[in-house]
């Protein structure tokens, strides 16, 4: 249908229209989206921080062709300097630093990116130095060709796939482990158990709550396969004093595999110690002893270092209470001072005999004798201490004397 300028302009024409092409704008290409960093990360002007800073990376060269990603299991061509000859390696395997195998996780095939490694993450799993912690290396690092087909996809791979992976990688954690190369066991335990983290429906959905028997099997091995990981992952955490993180790692065995794991209970035990949640560390210890006898010894040694923390937590606990107590209800009598012509006035302060606490000491013919201000405080203070009385009952009494002291009687 014509719109009114159209038929405007056909009646000037006398019929004759040329229509007009319309005009497209060109399409803007989109711009490339910036690289986020992952967590754990952090990107600086120079380059990213990965690994807590053990690994930095600065890119060189990007390739103009974006491929698939790269991860566990890929084979790749690699350069570590310009003009080498091409090397080979898996990623994962026992020759590629560390690092390198980090970093190639985030790069394409023709990507070239200067990268900087410290400490574990500058060795490769064959090399053994005697000072990692001083360790530091440059790499101009060039990844050439990758295979196709090769990286592991754990939602790819059967049960049994994944659970040859999975030991795989908790063998290769447990060799660094030996070596006490905690950070480098640590991240096989992890890589290890985050293959075992898909697990087969068992219901069936039919009446009376059928479950797959299948899945059911396939899902206790794999809970049986994960459960050691854990507890290496825990024992590597502890080792590098990750309480929190270990006490959770042992929990998982305990609620998710087995309830009645001597060492996930033990662990989390003495886990929880260093966090300070002291009745459930005894819980977990004692039931740990009652599963296992032979580690009664071990048991007993850990409680040895709960009571001391229990101890160490009652004098704290009992420090405070007296700051609240000397703020909250003491006042200038409450300070010591020295004895005055005044304070030696004889007092008359006794207790009945049923009393627990006495305050006052009997002479020799039964009766109480005048006693001074200051040795009626200071017969409260010994009859508290050997009555073992809390602060606030102490408080108390120290609070009836005076009281008595100023209305010039004697406490009852």
């Amino acid at each position: 249908m014509l719109s009114g300028d159209d038929l405007q302009r056909l009646l000037e024409t006398g019929g004759d229209v040329t229509e007009e092409a319309p005009v497209v704008e060109a399409e803007k290409a989109p711009a490339e989206p910036a690289v986020a960093p992952l967590a754990g990360e952090a990107s600086e002007e120079t380059g990213t921080v990965l690994c807590d800073g053990a690994v930095r990376m600065r890119s060189l060269k990007r390739s103009p062709e974006r491929g698939g990603r790269i991860g566990d299991g890929c084979s790749i061509g690699y350069r570590t300097q310009e003009g080498d000859p091409l090397e080979e390696a898996e990623l994962g395997s026992e020759r590629l630093p560390w690092a390198l195998e980090v970093v190639a996780k985030r790069m394409q095939v023709g990507d070239v990116a200067e990268v900087v490694a410290t400490g574990e993450h500058a060795l490769a799993d064959e090399e053994t130095v005697a000072d990692v912690e001083g360790l530091e290396r440059r790499w101009r690092f060039e990844v050439a060709t990758v295979a196709a087909g090769t990286c592991l996809d754990k939602f790819r791979l059967s049960v049994d796939e994944r659970i040859a992976a999975a030991d795989r990688l908790r063998e290769r954690g447990n060799q660094m482990l030996k070596q006490g190369r905690l950070l480098r066991a640590g991240d096989y335990y992890e890589r290890g158990s985050s293959f075992m983290d898909v697990i087969e429906a068992e219901d069936m959905g039919m009446p009376g709550g059928k479950k797959d028997a299948k899945a059911v099997a396939n899902n206790r091995r794999i809970r049986e396969c994960q459960k050691p990981i854990l507890l290496n992952w825990a024992l590597v955490l502890m080792r590098r004093k990750r309480w929190s993180e270990a006490e959770r790692k042992c929990a998982e065995v305990i609620l998710d595999i087995d309830s009645s794991c001597v060492k996930a209970l033990f662990r989390r035990g003495q886990c929880q110690i260093q966090l300070g949640s002291l009745e459930d560390a005894k819980k977990d210890l004692q039931k740990a002893r009652d599963l296992d006898a032979s580690i009664a010894d071990d048991v007993e040694k850990e409680l040895v270092k709960l009571k001391r923390q229990q101890k160490a937590l009652d004098q704290q606990d009992r420090g405070w209470a007296q700051k609240a107590l000397k703020k909250g209800l003491a006042d200038e009598r409450s300070k010591p001072k020295q004895p005055t012509a005044q304070d030696e006035d004889d007092i008359d302060c006794k207790v009945k005999d049923s009393s627990k606490t006495r305050l006052m000491p009997e002479t020799s013919a039964g009766t109480a004798g005048p006693v001074s201000h200051k040795e009626v405080l200071a017969a409260q203070e010994k009859a508290a201490a050997e009555a073992g009385v809390d602060d606030i009952t102490y408080a108390r009494q120290r609070e009836a004397i005076y009281n008595q002291l100023l209305m010039g009687g004697r406490p009852e």
